[in-house]
């Protein structure tokens, strides 16, 4: 279902004052006000066609962020950006390596592009290779592979272009690989998420939606929003699909009022929502009319969801992102545990040193099936892992990366200990490990 899309160069330059970016502030004890920012993706509206003035003049409010897609290999969009910056707005850039992660190297093109983003001097969220969880992007299906070429990005951006926010933005499912592709804490400024209210699957009939886009925001939210911010970087709902062939004008607009009003009431930690303003149906790129500009319906219900002094209309000189304490799943958890709690994402580790990593549920608060793995340092010459749990066998394996699943519904609330053990080619034990997880009430 992913939407192939290209949007041409804007010519137009623009001043704006710097900013500060201040990123990835340690959890606040109790909640703050929140805020969001309001975007929207216009190069490919029918009405607008790129034009933010008369996008802005329709549905009523200033917007704070704009976004484009650019492919990996193309030169990064200065006119673009000084245009989005010059209505006070934040450019929103999704950089797609549609011919691979190959093309994805420490060289001249990746080091020039962040020059040039640094030659802004302004505040770009850059949201690279997003949707690798599914099985559509030319990027998928190498979760280890992925997450080494994010890094490089990452490292070789943030080091030469500082004003850059880096976005990490999976689609909504499917959700079991989403936490197989998280980089890392150290290596991401922002989680995103892709969702779309829609009736149909795959234009098809035969296949009605039964997700609540809500609940495929909260199951993000609950992963990654009590230490990273979270953006909703597309969202759309859609009011004609070609497998109806009717359209479904209430349903956008209930679709709508419902994720904006979410987001206000219950997801403090979102801080930007971007509207997808495409009509997808007819231009052939999927099967849904997601433009918000071509129905009255649709239009009206979107001006009354971002009225109100909750979503931004600009962006500060000043941007911090200071996150609210979420609230724990069922009892609160203990405070403390006999052993450390398990990582939930890859840590830096020296030569000899062993990691557990709970991926697919906050390891303070774990339900359901999780993917429990064993990273080892660069030092250890790993050829098999034995996983255990609260004593007993869990698995083995000799396969890199070291990695098993564990169910944990049935297993009783409170802490429960993992404990891994690294054997070398001679079956010597070269490296043991313990953390502790706690199963929600």
């Amino acid at each position: 279902m992913r939407k192939r899309i290209r949007s041409a160069h804007i010519q137009q330059l623009g001043l704006w004052s710097a900013a500060v970016i201040v990123l990835g502030l340690p959890m606040a004890v109790a909640p703050v006000q929140a805020e969001c920012f309001i975007g929207a993706y216009i190069e490919q509206d029918p009405i607008v066609a790129g034009d933010i003035t008369r996008f802005e003049r329709l549905v009523g409010k200033k917007h704070s962020s704009y976004m484009r897609y650019l492919g990996y290999g193309e030169p990064f969009p200065t006119d673009w950006v000084a245009k989005v910056h010059s209505h006070g707005a934040l450019p929103h850039i999704a950089w797609e390596p549609n011919n691979g992660l190959d093309e994805v190297r420490d060289d001249v093109y990746l080091h020039r592009w962040a020059q040039a983003a640094a030659e802004a001097k302004k505040p770009i969220l850059l949201r690279f290779a997003s949707e690798m969880n599914g099985t559509w992007m030319p990027y998928s299906g190498n979760p280890d592979e992925y997450i080494r070429k994010w890094r490089l990005v990452y490292t070789t951006v943030k080091s030469l272009a500082p004003n850059v926010i880096m976005v990490w933005c999976p689609f909504a499912t499917p959700r079991r690989t989403i936490p197989l592709y998280y980089p890392g804490d150290d290596y991401v400024d922002w989680v995103g998420v892709n969702i779309y209210a829609v009736l149909y699957h795959d234009g098809d009939i035969n296949q009605p939606a039964q997700r609540d886009p809500i609940d495929d925001l909260r199951y993000v939210y609950d992963l990654y929003g009590a230490h990273k911010p979270i953006a909703i970087c597309e969202y759309g709902a859609t009011h004609f699909c070609t497998a109806s062939r009717q359209l479904s004008s209430s349903f956008a607009a209930s679709s709508i009022k419902r994720m904006y009003q979410a987001i206000a009431e219950q997801f403090p930690n979102v801080v930007l929502i971007n509207w997808f303003s495409v009509d997808a149906a007819s231009d052939g790129l999927a099967y849904n009319d997601y433009a918000v500009t071509t129905d009255e319906v649709v239009l009206d219900s979107y001006r009354q969801a971002i009225d109100g002094r909750y979503f931004l209309t600009q962006v500060p000189a000043s941007l911090q992102i200071t996150l609210a304490a979420l609230p724990q799943p069922g009892e609160s958890p203990p405070s403390q545990t006999t052993t450390p709690l398990a990582l939930v994402s890859p840590p830096h580790l020296t030569d000899g040193q062993l990691a557990i990593i709970v991926r697919g549920s906050r390891p303070e608060a774990v339900t359901g099936p999780v993917v429990i793995e064993a990273q080892a340092g660069t030092g250890l010459d790993v050829n098999l892992v034995e996983f255990y749990v609260d004593g007993h066998i869990l698995a083995l394996t000799n396969v890199p990366p070291y990695r098993v699943q564990w169910n944990a519904s049935g297993r009783a609330p409170g802490e429960h200990t993992i404990r891994v053990i690294a054997r070398n080619s001679a079956a010597q034990k070269i490296a043991v490990a313990e953390a502790a997880v706690i199963v929600a009430q």
